[in-house]
């Protein structure tokens, strides 16, 4: 019986659907009148049966089920008083009785209704509680996964620092070595050297423009000046950029002189770059690399470069858009990498309203390739033309 007592079933009666906690009062009311004006049960004229459907109205409605239930019980009981009795006087009993059953029931409701306002509140708080725990483990986690983003930011760009560093140290050294030695530095002995410490203060800048350009995304607005700009210009001066002629020269170029998009020619520029770099980089130098671009869906251009490397797992495709994310098979590897050209052209892409997206199989031999999209630029000139005639009409 205890248990029966303090068992909390009046909140389970709280998570009922409302139809069911209408149905309920809607049942314990009639029922609990008929059996209080009946004078064949025993209980006639008793006014407890009463604080049944009171308290089950009070404290599934709050207010709005009281003063139904309150109202109802004052309503019927002066129709039987009219209807039954004909509206004969009362007698001091029956008075007494109404005035007391009437009270009792206006101090149950006013109690159950304060109880369970005091239940709405505390219910508030909990979930308020909760929600604080919530958005702090939510908070912990994206401190957890900040602090493993700077502790791999500081692993990658010290092992990609130290290589560059190390061999430009090791270059000039020698070259020291060498005119201490000689004098003089010779052009067909140590040219070679000169041009492999240049290269590597290339990367070394590339490095840290990556860097510079990852922090300035994380600040900016988003805002930059797109303006009608030539691909296949732009596709040449990009690949012109690369020192290795061996490199550029398996580059395949299939797109139109006559094919403009509607870009910023420098992040146009450092966008084809990343993703050339990234194709050199994984394919060996004796395979084709093609680059492409044509009409898209009507409004766009796409443009595309495959190449014939070991490809890119499906399941891994996804994550190549993150700060500083590498394929397994390559942490390992002798390539090397920060993690962030495709995260910038990302970026950049979608600031001039376009998108990106890599395809492949993961099949060695078959590569993988990425495109991207930007707006034609036909509707920029378009509207340049029709904004100028509107201003010569004016």
């Amino acid at each position: 019986m205890c248990d029966l007592i303090t068992w909390p079933w009046p909140r389970q009666l709280l998570s009922l659907p409302f139809a069911i906690r209408l149905s309920l009062c809607l049942f314990c009311f009639p029922c609990c009148m008929v059996i209080y004006f009946l004078p064949s049960l025993p209980t006639a004229g008793n006014g407890v049966i009463l604080t049944l459907s009171m308290g089950l109205a009070s404290w599934l409605f709050t207010k709005w089920g009281a003063c139904c239930n309150f109202f109802g019980y004052i309503t019927l009981e002066v129709l039987y008083h009219l209807i039954f009795l004909h509206g004969a006087a009362w007698t001091p009993q029956q008075t007494s009785s109404t005035l007391l059953i009437t009270c009792v029931l206006f101090l149950e409701g006013s109690v159950l209704v304060s109880l369970r306002h005091l239940h709405d509140e505390e219910a508030a708080a909990r979930q308020k509680a909760e929600q604080g725990e919530r958005q702090m483990r939510i908070a912990n986690e994206q401190q957890r996964e900040l602090n493993q983003l700077k502790n791999q930011f500081i692993l990658n760009v010290n092992h990609e620092l130290r290589t560059p560093l190390t061999a430009i140290y090791g270059y000039l050294e020698l070259l020291h070595y060498c005119i201490q030695e000689n004098g003089s530095l010779n052009r067909a002995r140590h040219g070679g050297f000169i041009e492999k410490a240049l290269y590597n203060c290339e990367q070394l800048r590339l490095l840290v423009s990556n860097v510079l350009d990852t922090m300035a995304i994380g600040n900016d607005k988003g805002q930059l000046t797109l303006e009608p700009t030539p691909l296949l210009q732009t596709i040449c001066e990009a690949l012109a950029g690369f020192r290795d002629v061996e490199h550029t020269a398996r580059v395949h170029i299939n797109c139109s002189e006559s094919l403009n998009v509607r870009a910023n020619a420098q992040c146009l520029r450092h966008i084809l770059h990343n993703l050339f770099s990234n194709a050199f980089k994984y394919t060996n130098p004796d395979t084709l690399i093609i680059v492409g671009a044509e009409p898209y869906q009507g409004e766009a251009v796409r443009v595309w470069i495959q190449d014939q490397g070991p490809g890119i797992p499906p399941g891994e495709i996804p994550l190549l858009f993150g700060q500083f994310v590498r394929l397994q098979r390559d942490l390992a590897s002798p390539i090397r990498g920060t993690g962030l050209g495709l995260y910038i052209s990302k970026h950049l892409v979608e600031v001039m309203e376009g998108r990106i997206w890599i395809e492949s199989t993961g099949i060695p031999g078959e590569g993988c390739c990425c495109s991207f999209t930007l707006p034609h630029a036909s509707n920029v000139m378009s509207l340049t033309q029709q904004y100028s005639e509107s201003s010569q009409m004016s």
